[in-house]
């Protein structure tokens, strides 16, 4: 079992947690929780709020390190505790990744130093003002144990990312199909595209997650 540490703050965007978080959320030896400085709920840049699982002091040991992006990041790189935090857990973890403008927290916290990696295109010319930090073109960069995303969207990419290099590829296929997610170069994002068996495999686990439903129609019929 690996805890995944997903690292939340106030104004956020809520897409960067939410999205790899319903991915890693199906891996059977992923324990996912999210982190943020205190216990007070965050709010999101569209108004949503969030309970998170631990503060910095709560958090436990992270395997995978998940930073979260948002419009304007500067008051989280303006926060020592949060740097610092950042800078211990990922100086443990085995792997240190981020969504969108996470890439800036992890660069603030040194953690990119002498990777390539990738932020949402409009703050590449701010990831490139880290100059030890290798600005990389990509919707995900994956660098040793540094795996960095895109903007927003790219969450979902990321997680698969994740999953093919610590689960397998083959349950990253899965989940890729499970979440009908186009990725150029695959074909698993459509049942008419993925392998028979594949698709039987994941419709048998839908079926097999809803059972109500499946009586509910057989009664209907």
């Amino acid at each position: 079992m690996k805890t995944v540490g997903m690292h939340i703050w106030q104004n956020m965007t809520g897409l960067d947690v939410f999205a790899p978080q319903q991915i890693l959320g199906y891996v059977p030896d992923f324990n996912v929780v999210t982190v943020a400085k205190t216990m007070d709920s965050v709010l999101t840049d569209t108004k949503m709020r969030v309970l998170p699982d631990h503060d910095f002091e709560t958090c436990p040991p992270i395997d995978i390190l998940v930073t979260a992006g948002g419009v304007d990041p500067s008051p989280e790189l303006r926060d020592e505790d949060t740097i610092n935090w950042l800078r211990e857990v990922g100086g443990s973890a085995e792997y240190v990744t981020s969504v969108c403008t996470g890439a800036l927290l992890l660069a603030e916290a040194g953690l990119l130093d002498g990777y390539k990696a990738t932020t949402h295109w409009a703050y590449t010319q701010h990831l490139a003002a880290y100059s030890e930090v290798e600005l990389a073109e990509g919707r995900v960069v994956t660098d040793r144990n540094r795996i960095t995303g895109g903007g927003v969207t790219a969450g979902l990419d990321l997680a698969l990312a994740i999953v093919a290099e610590i689960a397998g590829p083959e349950l990253a296929a899965a989940l890729q199909l499970m979440g009908e997610l186009p990725i150029e170069g695959t074909p698993f994002g459509d049942p008419a595209t993925s392998p028979p068996e594949l698709v039987a495999g994941v419709r048998a686990q839908f079926e097999a997650l809803s059972p109500g439903l499946t009586e509910f129609l057989a009664a209907k019929a």
